[in-house]
C-alpha cells in the first residue's frame, strides 16, 4: 500500500493553465503534520493556492494542507500557473513525495492527465542502406570500382609527426580487430600518414586504392578527421579481414567550428558517460566540447582554494543548502569533478581532436556558489527583489561587492590553469529584472561609476571577467546577454541561442558568433508529436527532421562578409530533465549527426534521404558501442528509452 499523487490539467486559457492534484493516502496510517513535497517547472501563482502553506525555490514546491489525511481518504487540491499547453507526459511532476511527522515518504506517482496531448507523429521515410556511410557526408567524394582487403595485422607507416594523436585514436578503436605494425619508413605499407601543408588546417584526403590506404593533412586536426571517416568505411560487422571500398575523398569543413554542449550541472553526468559522448563526438568531427560545469542547481569543478563551492555547492537534498531540483529529489543529488578528472577528459578530448572549453556562469544562475561562499557573495542589506525565468529569487552575483571580484579572480585563475584551451565561456544569460535596484553596494557603485541603468552593472561585472581573462591568455565567450550593459569588447565571442537572428545582430555589431539557435540545436526538446516522446517543448518540438534541414546563414549572399564573423555551430543537450546516460543518449543521438553534418557539409552535398541512408549504417554502429540512441523508424521509438531514475 501506497500513497498515489496524481496532477491532472484541467483548463488551459492562454496564458494561464489550471491544475488539480490529488493525494490518495492507501497505506495503513494517517498522514499527520504532513506535506506534499513535488518538482513542477513552471512558476505556481500564489494567488492560485493561497488556502494551503505554499513554497517555491526554483522546481522544488511543498504544499502543507491544513489538515491530516486518514487512510483511505483523497485529498485534492487546485492551483494554475502561466504556461503553455501541457502535451507531454514529461511535463508530469518530475518527482515527489510526503514528508508526515518528519518521515520522507515515497509516492507512486501516477501519469498526468493531459487535456490536450499531442495526437500525432512526424513519419521518415523508408530508405535503403547505404554502400558508403560517413557522417556527416564529405563535400567531395568518388568511388572506383574494386576493393581493399586490409590483414588483421596490417603495416602503417606514419610520416609526420602531426599524425600521432589521429593514429593512437586509430589503434584504441580497432584494437578489438587489428593488431597493427608500426613501420614508419616501410617502402610498402597498408596504411601510409603523410604531410601536405598545402591543404587548409582541418582538411584532409584519403584515397583506398587496391593496394593501400593513403591519409594527408596539413595538421593534427586533419589526421583526426581523415581517421573518423577512415573508421566509417569499415564494415559494421566485420569478420577475419576488413574490406573497404574504394574511394578519393578531398573534405575540409564548412565551419571551422563544430561544437556540442553539455549540462552537467543540472544533474551530474559520469566521466564514462562524458568520455563516450566526446569519443562519438570526435567520430562525427565535432571539435570542441562546451563543458557546463556550474548552475543553480550545482557547482560540478573542484576549485582547491574554494573548497566550499565543492562541499556544499555540488549537492541538493531536503536537508542541504541547496533544495532539490527536477528529479530525485527524496535522495541526495551531486556530485563534482576532481582538478585530476578535469584533466583526464581535457586529455582524452586532446587525442581525439577536441577542445573542451568550461563554462562556469556569471552573473545569472550563480545560486549553487551564493549559497557556498554567502561571506563573500551576499550582501545582508541588499532588498532587491526579483525572480528568474527558472523560479529563482536569490541567484545573482552582486558587482558592488569586494567578494565577487575575489571570487571570480580565484575561480578565472582555477579554470586557465585547469584548461589549456584558449577560451573560457562565462554564461552571462537570463540576469532577471529587479535586480540590484535596492543594494546599497550597487548603488554606491551606480553613483561612482555614474551609471544610469542597472543593466550597467551586468557589463561592468563581465568587463572586468574579460580582462582577467585576456590577462590570463584566455578570450571570453559568452550567450548573446553578455552585450547586456554594453561595456564588453568585440574579442568576446557570443555564443546566439534566442536565434540565428540574434546571433547574426551580434555579428553586425563586430562580434565573433558560434550559432546555437535553440529552434534547431536543443537537443533536450522533445523529438516528435507524441506524448510519450521525452524533455520539453519551450522552443518548439525538434524532430530529426527539422534540425537536418537547417541551413545556417540561408539568408546570406555567399559573398556576404557577414560570414566571416560565424566561427561555427554549436548544438546542447540541457540537463533539467536528462538524469543519467541513457537518457542523454536517446535525447541526443542521431540528431547530433543531423547538427554534425550541418555544420561540416556545404549545403549543394546535403541531402535528407541520403543522410537517411547513411543512417541506417550508422545506428548498427551505435548498438556495437553500447549507445542508447532514438530510432527514428520503430513505430514507438520510446519503448526503446529506460524510465527515469
Amino acid at each position: 500500500m501506497s500513497i498515489s499523487v496524481q496532477l491532472q490539467v484541467i483548463n488551459e486559457t492562454d496564458p494561464r493553465c489550471q491544475f488539480r492534484v490529488e493525494i490518495v493516502n492507501q497505506t495503513q496510517h494517517a498522514l499527520v503534520d504532513w506535506s506534499l513535497h513535488f518538482t513542477f517547472d513552471r512558476f505556481i501563482q500564489p494567488d492560485s493556492i493561497a488556502e494551503h502553506k505554499h513554497t517555491q525555490v526554483g522546481s522544488y514546491c511543498v504544499v502543507t494542507p491544513n489538515k491530516p489525511l486518514s487512510k483511505g481518504e483523497t485529498f485534492e487540491f487546485e492551483f494554475a500557473a502561466n504556461s503553455a499547453k501541457f502535451r507531454y507526459l514529461s511535463d508530469n511532476f518530475d518527482d515527489a513525495f510526503v514528508r508526515s511527522n518528519g518521515e520522507m515518504i515515497a509516492v507512486d506517482l501516477k501519469p498526468i492527465i493531459l487535456a490536450s496531448p499531442y495526437s500525432q507523429r512526424t513519419q521518415v521515410p523508408v530508405v535503403s542502406a547505404a554502400d558508403i556511410a560517413i557522417i556527416p557526408k564529405p563535400n567531395s567524394l568518388s568511388r572506383s570500382q574494386g576493393q581493399f582487403h586490409l590483414s588483421t595485422s596490417p603495416i602503417i607507416a606514419v610520416q609526420t609527426e602531426f599524425a600521432g594523436n589521429a593514429v593512437d585514436w586509430l589503434f584504441e578503436e580497432t584494437q578489438q580487430l587489428l593488431t597493427w605494425q608500426r613501420d614508419d619508413y616501410a617502402e610498402t605499407a597498408d596504411l601510409y600518414l603523410s604531410l601536405n601543408a598545402n591543404l587548409a588546417p582541418q582538411a584532409y584526403q584519403l584515397s583506398v586504392t587496391h593496394d593501400n590506404i593513403t591519409i594527408c593533412a596539413a595538421s593534427a586536426a586533419g589526421f583526426g578527421h581523415a581517421i573518423a571517416s577512415l573508421l566509417q568505411l569499415f564494415p559494421v560487422d566485420a569478420g577475419d579481414a576488413i574490406v573497404l571500398p574504394l574511394v578519393n575523398i578531398d573534405d575540409t569543413p564548412a565551419y571551422s567550428l563544430r561544437g556540442f554542449m553539455l549540462d552537467c550541472a543540472r544533474h551530474f553526468h559520469t566521466i564514462e558517460t562524458i568520455k563516450t559522448q566526446i569519443n562519438q563526438c570526435a567520430k562525427y568531427k565535432i571539435n570542441t566540447f562546451h563543458w557546463h560545469l556550474t548552475d543553480d542547481e550545482g557547482w560540478r569543478v573542484e576549485i582547491p582554494s574554494l573548497p566550499q563551492l565543492t562541499q556544499v555547492g555540488a549537492y541538493r537534498g531536503v536537508d542541504d543548502a541547496i533544495e532539490p531540483q527536477f528529479t530525485q529529489i527524496k535522495q541526495k543529488h551531486g556530485g563534482f569533478y576532481s582538478t585530476l578528472q578535469v584533466k583526464e577528459i581535457v586529455e582524452f578530448a586532446r587525442v581525439r581532436g577536441i577542445t573542451v572549453i568550461p563554462e562556469i556562469d556569471i552573473p545569472g544562475h550563480c545560486r549553487a556558489a551564493i549559497k557556498s561562499l554567502p561571506e563573500l557573495l551576499v550582501e545582508p542589506s541588499d532588498q532587491s527583489q526579483y525572480r528568474s525565468i527558472q523560479n529563482y529569487t536569490d541567484n545573482v552575483l552582486n558587482p558592488g561587492l569586494a567578494g565577487t571580484y575575489q571570487f571570480l579572480d580565484t575561480v578565472l585563475d582555477a579554470l586557465a590553469d585547469l584548461f589549456p584551451a584558449p577560451y573560457v565561456h562565462i554564461g552571462a544569460d537570463e540576469v532577471p529584472e529587479g535586480v540590484w535596484l535596492h543594494s546599497p553596494s550597487c548603488q554606491a557603485l551606480m553613483r561612482a561609476e555614474e551609471y544610469t541603468d542597472a543593466k550597467e552593472l551586468q557589463g561592468h561585472l563581465l568587463r572586468y571577467a574579460e580582462r582577467k581573462l585576456h590577462a590570463l591568455g584566455k578570450r571570453m565567450l559568452g550567450w548573446e546577454e553578455a552585450q547586456h550593459g554594453d561595456k564588453v569588447s568585440t574579442n568576446t565571442v557570443i555564443y546566439s541561442w534566442l536565434s540565428e537572428q540574434a546571433g547574426l545582430e551580434c555579428a553586425q555589431r563586430g562580434h565573433d558568433v558560434v550559432l546555437q539557435p535553440a529552434q534547431y540545436t536543443y537537443l533536450d526538446l522533445t523529438q516528435d508529436y507524441d506524448p510519450q516522446e521525452y524533455g520539453v517543448d519551450w522552443a518548439c518540438v525538434l524532430p530529426l527532421e527539422t534540425v537536418y534541414s537547417y541551413q545556417p546563414l540561408a539568408q546570406l549572399k555567399p559573398s556576404d562578409p557577414l560570414r566571416n564573423k560565424i566561427l561555427g555551430i554549436q548544438c546542447a543537450a540541457w540537463c533539467e530533465l536528462i538524469n543519467h546516460g541513457s537518457r542523454l543518449e536517446y535525447m541526443i543521438y542521431p540528431r547530433l549527426q543531423a547538427v554534425a553534418e550541418a555544420a561540416w557539409t556545404q549545403p549543394p552535398h546535403r541531402d535528407w534521404r541520403c543522410f537517411l541512408s547513411r543512417l541506417k549504417v550508422d545506428l548498427p554502429r551505435l548498438d556495437r558501442t553500447g549507445i542508447h540512441y532514438r530510432d527514428p523508424w520503430l513505430a514507438k521509438p520510446y519503448d526503446r528509452q529506460p524510465q527515469q531514475n
